[in-house]
Parts: structure tokens; C-alpha cells; sequence
């Protein structure tokens, strides 16, 4: 399943090897990447116009809740990066949906299925 052309990601944050491994796998998904050291303002956000903002662990999303604030009536879904034993504490943070650790190509493409997915055919 292929993403409109016009799909972004934008990840906030991140070691290199993780921005490198997302970038992979972004672009054989058809995603084009955009990467931002620092959290941003909503405004910032909304001006790249990302489909998906990714956050490369726990401790960045909770570090960003006035952006996932801010962000709430928006069609932005979040992800983050975090093991199983996280993923409840993620939800509670605000991400839609979570990235597993070991974070593999199959992995990714569940989640872009699952968001482009529409809930009523969701069981």
C-alpha cells in the first residue's frame, strides 16, 4: 500500500542511525522526511504539512505534550518509538499508534496500513 505523494512525516528528534532507518523506510513507502532537532510550535507543524509526526521515544513525547495539546483537533496522527511494555503509556501521552522496537520495514508498513485504514473496517 502506497501513500499519496504528498505524504509527510515529520520526526521530531532522534539519534542519526534512527533518522536514517525512518528515512529507509519512509521512502520506500512513499513518504518524504522531514527532520527537527527541537519540538516545534503547532504553527511550525502545520506549515510543513505532515500526514504523520513521529517522535523517536517516550521521553520526547512527553516532553512535547503543548504540542500534542495544540495538535488534538488536527488530522495529524502521532507516532511514537516504543517497546510493548510502553505502548499503554504512549496512548495515555497521546500517539495513535506505536512504532515496536526492533522497529522493522514490516513494522512500519503495519502502522501506515492501520492509519490509512478507515476505523469502521478496522475489527
Amino acid at each position: 500500500m502506497k501513500p499519496s505523494p504528498e505524504s509527510n512525516l515529520l520526526m521530531i528528534g532522534g539519534d542519526p542511525s534512527l533518522a536514517y532507518l525512518i528515512e529507509r523506510y519512509s521512502e520506500q513507502s512513499g513518504f518524504q522526511v522531514m527532520t527537527l532537532s527541537d519540538i516545534p510550535s503547532a504553527a511550525a507543524v502545520h506549515a510543513s504539512n505532515p500526514s504523520l509526526l513521529l517522535f523517536p521515544n517516550l521521553e520526547t513525547l512527553e516532553a512535547a505534550q503543548g504540542l500534542i495539546s495544540d495538535l488534538a483537533n488536527s488530522d495529524i496522527s502521532i507516532l511514537v518509538c516504543s517497546s510493548v511494555a510502553d505502548e499503554a503509556r504512549a496512548r495515555e501521552l497521546g500517539a495513535d499508534h506505536c512504532l515496536l522496537h526492533p522497529l522493522t520495514y514490516d513494522g512500519f508498513l503495519a502502522v501506515l496500513t492501520a492509519i490509512r485504514t478507515p476505523k469502521a473496517t478496522q475489527s
